[in-house]
């Protein structure tokens, strides 16, 4: 064996202590890039609605619940007014996903729009007629005006259905066209309109003022799928996650609602984003609640989508009605079900 010369051991010690301090550097620096890397850009999604009515309190609650936040997703919502104008954007690709009426999206798809149903959004048309103050009966519409969304709404077939079962034929009144329910409430509140079919909570807004109740479609019409999530196919194709993500919030915005544990806050949501006093949200919430208007788990009601392509077929528009499977993919909500 050979000693060793002294001061050796002393120096093999500083080496190997360099040795792990220049690792431990080296760790650090290696890991520099990561903790300064920022999580994955959320997905940002434009998405539509007609007007800011209770149809939509699965978005709102989604919003302000941060459940699109936690699904990774930035939801940038805009109001377009009226559902064709809606749909057009859809289409035109300016939106990615919107909340649209039945009718105007089957007519839609028809004419050869890229658009498909993926989700249920309202499983029910709690629209009434609501008349000036003037107006006691439906006879006392004869020669008057009434408003509805426009030549080609829901709401023109439904003034249709109830008119007649009241006896009034098309020709004894005139229309007006005014677009979503805020819009044809001003027509009705400033007299450009005798009435208006309006939705909620827009409708006890009026009735609280003093206008007059002829009736609620849905004494007319139990069966209908009033509108759905829709999506501009083209885009959902190469951005399928966010489809996903976007419903799986939906699903929970509707869990939320229906938790009567939590009437209190939703009637709060509902009272922001309408502008509308808690009274009357509170009152629209408890309707909601009573009729089930809004689907849970965003279920598609085929049923009440049929009921709408009945509706083309009485009015001339279609003479048969086509397979469900070219208006609809189910693919997508079985997905977000699933997580």
């Amino acid at each position: 064996m050979f000693a060793a010369r002294p001061g050796q051991s002393g120096d093999r010690m500083k080496i190997a202590r360099e040795g792990r301090v220049l690792c431990v550097l080296a760790l650090l620096f290696m890991m520099l890039p990561l903790a300064g890397r920022s999580p994955a850009a959320a997905k940002e999604i434009a998405f539509g609605i007609t007007s800011s009515t209770a149809f939509s309190l699965p978005h709102y609650i989604a919003t302000e619940k941060k459940y699109y936040e936690n699904e990774g997703v930035v939801v940038d919502a805009i109001v377009a007014g009226a559902a064709v104008g809606l749909l057009k954007q859809l289409a035109g690709g300016s939106l990615n996903l919107a909340q649209a009426a039945t009718d105007q999206t089957l007519r839609a798809i028809l004419h050869g729009a890229p658009i498909k149903i993926v989700a249920g959004a309202a499983s029910n048309a709690p629209f009434r007629l609501v008349a000036a103050k003037t107006i006691k009966s439906w006879g006392d519409l004869k020669g008057k005006t009434v408003s509805v969304g426009g030549l080609t709404d829901v709401t023109l077939y439904f003034m249709r259905v109830m008119a007649r079962k009241n006896g009034l034929s098309d020709q004894d009144y005139d229309l007006l066209y005014g677009g979503g329910t805020p819009s044809r409430f001003a027509q009705l509140a400033s007299g450009a309109a005798a009435a208006a079919l309006l939705t909620n909570p827009v409708d006890f807004a009026a009735l609280e003022q003093g206008f007059v109740d002829l009736g609620s479609v849905p004494q007319y019409l139990p069966h209908w799928a009033q509108n759905n999530i829709v999506v501009d196919s083209r885009w959902a194709s190469s951005n399928r996650a966010a489809v996903v993500s976007f419903l799986r919030a939906h699903i929970r915005g509707t869990r939320y609602l229906y938790d009567s544990a939590n009437r209190e806050d939703v009637v709060g949501i509902l009272a922001r984003h309408t502008r509308v006093t808690p009274q009357i949200a509170a009152a629209t919430y408890d309707l909601y609640m009573r009729q089930q208007v809004i689907a849970r788990e965003a279920a598609l009601f085929t049923g009440g989508i049929k009921a709408n392509l009945d509706a083309l077929v009485e009015m001339g528009e279609i003479t048969e009605i086509p397979p469900l499977a070219r208006f609809i993919d189910t693919s997508f909500l079985a997905e977000a079900s699933r997580q």
